[in-house]
């Protein structure tokens, strides 16, 4: 990622590099030293110059028309959700839009999260950094939810068991692909996270590298539940409108499965005795969510 560039060009230049020719119908060409497209592949599957593509990957072009924009799109194989992206850092690169601060909880938020106090639920911002958690959430998977875990850094903290390591390697992919997707690129968190992961963990390179963008949604997780060990739980996650790259996620039990019982056990926990109601609601309140680098205890105090 480099600054200087802007969210544009280095967008156009990892998606270019993470496309293997053949993807895009062009052949293997023995001794090939450039890593995915060369940029002049781009510009001819795109319909555009190659001095125009060159420009627009070092940061030097005008604003790309939206029929541009269509055309690169294509040309670099985006879904729907990379075609989103492009558009959001083109317009971010011509400074015609802004994707908001990640620094004010969207309001209504913790409402919201407070009605569900018989479902482990968090929120968290653009960056993957839980900000809220309800009491149940504090008790799911090894050492809780908690305000100031970054979701993508704690997934890349550990090195699974073999018998976990698809597992693993799907919640990595997925949450890489969704900080790139929900957090603005020119953002310093945003930067440090990816800087710091690069330079300590290549499994965070390798996922990186292949430039995958996909929204927070839908999962299927392993989570850990005292008392009932690791269980299969389905989450979904909601994006909170007032506030691009904010998303509130739940976890629940499909019907007939252990996870059921592991989540029954694990509200009686987070209730405590019985009367006395859910545990307090945990949270890092947006005057403080400018230190969400700084140690977890701090921040939780």
């Amino acid at each position: 990622m480099n600054a200087s560039r802007g969210p544009l060009a280095d967008f156009l230049r990892d998606r270019r590099e993470a496309l293997p020719p053949r993807v895009v119908g062009l052949p293997e060409e023995p001794g090939r030293r450039v890593r995915g497209l060369r940029r002049s592949e781009v510009a001819q599957l795109a319909g555009i110059s190659a001095d125009y593509y060159l420009r627009l990957e070092q940061g030097r072009g005008h604003q790309p028309s939206q029929q541009v924009l269509s055309a690169l799109g294509r040309a670099l194989q985006l879904d729907q959700y990379g075609d989103e992206h492009l558009r959001r850092v083109a317009a971010l690169s011509a400074g015609h839009a802004s994707l908001g601060a990640t620094s004010a909880l969207p309001g209504g938020a913790l409402d919201v999260l407070g009605l569900h106090p018989d479902t482990p639920a968090y929120i968290s911002n653009a960056t993957m950094d839980v900000v809220a958690v309800n009491a149940p959430g504090l008790l799911v998977a090894p050492g809780g939810l908690r305000p100031g875990l970054n979701l993508v850094m704690s997934v890349f903290d550990h090195y699974p068991d073999p018998p976990s390591e698809a597992h693993w390697e799907r919640t990595a992919r997925a949450l890489a692909a969704s900080l790139r997707y929900h957090a603005d690129p020119r953002d310093p968190r945003l930067r440090a996270i990816v800087s710091t992961l690069s330079a300590s963990d290549a499994r965070f390179r390798r996922i990186w590298a292949e430039c995958e963008v996909r929204p927070h949604s839908s999962a299927w997780p392993m989570v850990h539940v005292e008392s009932h060990g690791w269980v299969g739980l389905r989450s979904e996650t909601l994006a909170l409108t007032s506030g691009f790259g904010w998303t509130m996620t739940l976890f629940f039990a499909e019907p007939n499965t252990p996870g059921v019982a592991a989540l029954a056990g694990l509200v009686r926990a987070a209730r405590g005795e019985p009367g006395k109601g859910p545990a307090p609601l945990p949270v890092v309140t947006a005057d403080r969510l400018d230190t969400i680098a700084t140690p977890v205890g701090e921040l939780a105090s």
